[in-house]
């Protein structure tokens, strides 16, 4: 115990010469004060080296009678753990208000920090356990002490956490001996779930570069916080009826989540599997998907195809929810276009169907060429058909009609009889498209149809649709004027 008096009249012991507290805890220092004066006095107590705010006592002054002793508490509380650490000389002092000359004084160390690392590097942290959230950062104060006998430099490293979370307010710290500096390690986590939430033990090291043997090492805490976040996907968001879809979730926390994943539809127009809910538990960092199929509960019997919303919802278990939004395509049971095919298919064979009558009825209703009369003792073959006529009748035929050959006088001939036909050979000196001779008797309005007034064949190779349409218009005609002809 240390004791010391001015001319004997007042003294002031204090029970340790060394006091070490954490920050924001309290000491309460007890302190004898001794009146050795023959008179009763006022005395006033100061305590200096620390801030007026960490220390309070009872009262400030202090009443003692001639040689009275006393014993008052003195109470230091250092400021709470994001305070700084650090060694600080405590001087108490008392002093009478009536005679300033008598006083006495008590003094000793205070340290103040969570952990003290003693040796030739000695290091002082204020505290050993540091909290941190993902994508915050934390200080983390500490003082070196140079407790050599020679100027050092110090270089601080970190153990058990990524080296990229650290930085350092300076990278080496050259001290004498019995120097202190105050340096700062600032621990920034990144905003994912890289580091897991719970407490990581790590150390800080403080190496000299005079001794390289010598390292000072300080065990701490980094306490990480929860973080909840996820991110999800719905692929694709255009799903074909009965198709496979996926739901992808990725856990961006730093702790290990369950999510429920829930589809519907907003008029329960769909059906999904497997079951509507489903479940993914996803450590952190990692990725996890939940396939399912959705089908419409009807499908349209006709018409277009039809999009069905739906909305896929993902919620984790700490109550953050994300909405998904697709829909599902179907068809109809009978596509539109089947219509139309079915339509144009009809009118295609009543096309047909008429066409091939109108060349039936002309083909069954072709003119009858009258039988040729033969002369007494020869026989004349019908013709088939009446020789073509020719579109200019050559230069060098007179353009007279040959003679006409013999005939019965009229009276003698039967009513009904056709005049008689020139033969179908024509004579060896006749060319052969010059066209036979007509009965002078019969009028124009009966001659027999030839092939001038026959109709046009159709090309082969299809019938054009102007063709077509006139071979419907005018087909009846000529089967009425073929009837009407035969009838006279």
């Amino acid at each position: 115990m240390e004791n010391h008096s001015f001319e004997n009249q007042v003294a002031i012991q204090i029970q340790s010469a060394d006091l070490t507290m954490a920050p924001g805890s309290s000491e309460t220092v007890p302190l004898l004060l001794h009146n050795r004066s023959s008179t009763d006095g006022f005395f006033e107590l100061v305590v200096r080296g620390i801030p007026s705010n960490w220390v309070s006592v009872p009262s400030p002054v202090v009443r003692l009678a001639a040689g009275e002793q006393r014993e008052v508490f003195l109470t230091i509380q250092p400021p709470p753990p994001q305070g700084r650490a650090g060694r600080h000389q405590l001087v108490i002092r008392l002093t009478s208000q009536d005679t300033p000359q008598q006083a006495a004084e008590a003094t000793c160390t205070l340290t103040v920090a969570a952990l003290e690392v003693p040796g030739r590097i000695g290091l002082l942290l204020a505290a050993t356990e540091f909290p941190v959230a993902p994508g915050e950062s934390v200080a983390v104060p500490l003082v070196l002490f140079n407790q050599g006998l020679e100027r050092d430099i110090f270089s601080l490293s970190v153990e058990g956490i990524p080296s990229s979370w650290v930085m350092a307010s300076s990278a080496s710290t050259p001290l004498s001996p019995g120097q202190q500096q105050e340096v700062t390690l600032t621990i920034q986590l990144p905003h994912s779930g890289e580091g897991s939430a719970g407490r990581h033990p790590f150390q800080i090291l403080a190496a000299s570069q005079a001794a390289p043997g010598q390292v000072a090492a300080a065990d701490c805490i980094l306490t990480i916080a929860t973080l909840s976040q996820f991110g999800c996907e719905l692929r694709p968001q255009r799903i074909e009826a009965g198709e496979p879809a996926r739901v992808t979730v990725e856990n961006q926390g730093n702790i290990q989540q369950a999510f429920t994943l829930t589809w519907q539809s907003p008029d329960e127009g769909l059906d999904f599997e497997p079951a509507p809910t489903h479940e993914l538990r996803i450590p952190p960092g990692e990725v996890a998907m939940a396939e399912f199929q959705a089908k419409p509960r009807s499908r349209p019997l006709f018409g277009r195809e039809r999009a069905w919303p739906f909305t896929a919802r993902v919620q984790a278990a700490e109550g953050e929810t994300q909405n998904l939004s697709g829909e599902v395509v179907s068809k109809a049971l009978i596509p539109s276009w089947v219509l139309p095919a079915v339509v144009v298919a009809i009118l295609a064979i009543a096309c047909i169907a008429i066409l091939f009558a109108v060349l039936g009825s002309r083909e069954g209703a072709s003119p009858e060429v009258p039988a040729a009369t033969a002369t007494p003792g020869e026989e004349q073959p019908a013709p088939t058909q009446p020789p073509e006529q020719p579109t200019e009748p050559p230069p060098e035929q007179p353009t007279e009609p040959p003679p006409e050959p013999p005939t019965e006088p009229p009276a003698e001939e039967p009513p009904t009889e056709p005049p008689p036909e020139p033969p179908a050979e024509p004579p060896a000196e006749e060319p052969p498209t010059e066209p036979p001779p007509e009965p002078p008797a019969e009028p124009p309005a009966e001659e027999p149809p030839t092939a001038e007034n026959l109709p046009a064949e159709p090309e082969e190779g299809g019938l054009p649709c102007a063709p077509l349409a006139t071979g419907l218009v005018f087909a009846p005609l000529l089967v009425i004027g073929k009837r009407g002809r035969r009838g006279k």
